[in-house]
């Protein structure tokens, strides 16, 4: 599979700005108004994340392009984008650590999300998929119950719909492939809904979102967007291992809406308002 975007550090970005002439790349900042106006890196043009795929036309295809966010979580959803049209001639590169990293300042790390490998049998990968779908509901649900009627959570609301349909989807191929499956009610509500590293569960998941130095809703939409891109990872992953199968059209079907969900939550960001 060919990669949307490239990872790259603060420091190989300094060293590529110096190598490299002005007309040679672009540097996107998809951040909001109020957070560009506070700080920017110099000579970076100002696309919030929410209007990025409305305007993806203002943007070179002929030319490398960095985007960069506050943490680096906005700024992949957006290099997705962006590396997804076609005829891109460039590299696109997502600047690890955001403009924090850029200025030397630490972040207080959200738990890493659980890395759902696709090793082992069909069925077992299928079943490791909806428990994704879970945990990122079991989170959204969380959130919802947390923040309640502000503005944005209709979002949210609607993302943890998503997952629980996917799951649904998912676990259609999964029954075919045993004797005698149990209710997909039954199944699902038994997962965990454990999205992160070592298990943690939502609720810690939702504390390290409160504990982030930021207005709480780019905190949420900004986690909201890290969950969506590792469903869309590894649906993609999935599409490519099934390839030649009906399961192939299904998980890329998914992996599109989940890019979807990213568009949502980016959008969503512009309801935030200034901290």
């Amino acid at each position: 599979m060919t990669e949307a975007f490239q990872d790259i550090s603060v420091e190989q970005l300094r060293e590529y700005m110096a190598r490299h002439g002005e007309n040679e790349y672009l540097l996107v900042d998809v951040r909001q108004p109020d957070e560009y106006a506070k700080g920017h890196i110099p000579g970076a043009i100002l696309i919030p994340l929410g209007e990025l795929p409305d305007r993806l036309q203002e943007l070179p295809v002929d030319k490398d392009i960095v985007v960069y966010c506050r943490s680096g979580k906005r700024s992949k959803g957006a290099a997705i984008f962006i590396g997804s049209r076609p005829y891109v001639a460039g590299t696109v590169f997502n600047m690890a650590g955001g403009i924090l990293a850029w200025n030397g300042q630490l972040l207080p790390s959200f738990p890493a999300l659980r890395v759902f490998d696709l090793e082992g049998g069909d069925e077992a990968i299928l079943l490791r998929a909806m428990e994704l779908e879970r945990g990122a509901e079991v989170f959204y649900t969380a959130l919802c119950r947390r923040y309640g009627t502000v503005a944005w959570i209709g979002i949210v609301s609607a993302l943890a719909e998503a997952e629980a349909a996917h799951a649904r989807l998912i676990y259609g191929f999964w029954a075919e492939k045993q004797a005698e499956p149990p209710p997909f009610a039954t199944l699902y509500g038994q997962m965990a809904g454990d999205i992160v590293e070592g298990g943690l569960p939502a609720a810690a998941l939702l504390a390290a979102v409160e504990a982030q130095p930021q207005h709480p809703c780019r905190a949420v939409l900004e986690m909201a967007l890290t969950v969506e891109y590792a469903a869309y990872d590894l649906y993609r992953a999935m599409a490519h291992r099934f390839l030649d199968t009906p399961m192939e059209i299904t998980f890329n079907t998914i992996a599109e809406a989940e890019k979807e969900h990213m568009r949502l939550a980016a959008r969503a960001l512009a309801q935030c308002g200034e901290p």
